[in-house]
């Protein structure tokens, strides 16, 4: 969790894009016995991407008819965290798995990635 408390946060309109289409997630790394949450087409900021990320102790999934289900990651977004709380990603619950005990990677951060050109 240091490498989301350790961030610097996010305060000025410019350290960030405030939205883009092509931020995907980037630099995973190993954890162990940690609560996670993988997802599939999940929505932050105007991007979708897929991956597994990491919960906080004390994270909430908040369920909303209008706009699908929030659930809060320790994830940085372009090298930047938020001042208060993690990021709130939209994700469909039948597209989720929570896992209380998982080791593997999980991604810690956010940038644009472009799309490679289909080879004719």
């Amino acid at each position: 969790m240091d490498f989301y408390l350790k961030a610097p946060v996010w305060e000025q309109q410019h350290d960030c894009p405030n939205t883009t289409k092509i931020a995907k997630p980037i630099n995973p790394i190993k954890v162990r016995n940690a609560r996670v949450i993988e997802i599939i087409d999940a929505k932050y900021r105007g991007s979708t991407f897929s991956g597994t990320f990491l919960l906080g102790d004390q994270v909430l999934i908040l369920d909303s008819k209008k706009k699908g289900t929030r659930v809060e990651v320790l994830c940085k977004w372009f090298g930047h965290r938020l001042a208060t709380r993690g990021l709130a990603f939209t994700v469909n619950l039948k597209k989720t798995r929570v896992n209380d005990k998982y080791t593997g990677t999980v991604f810690t951060d956010f940038a644009k990635v472009k799309r490679a050109r289909q080879q004719l």
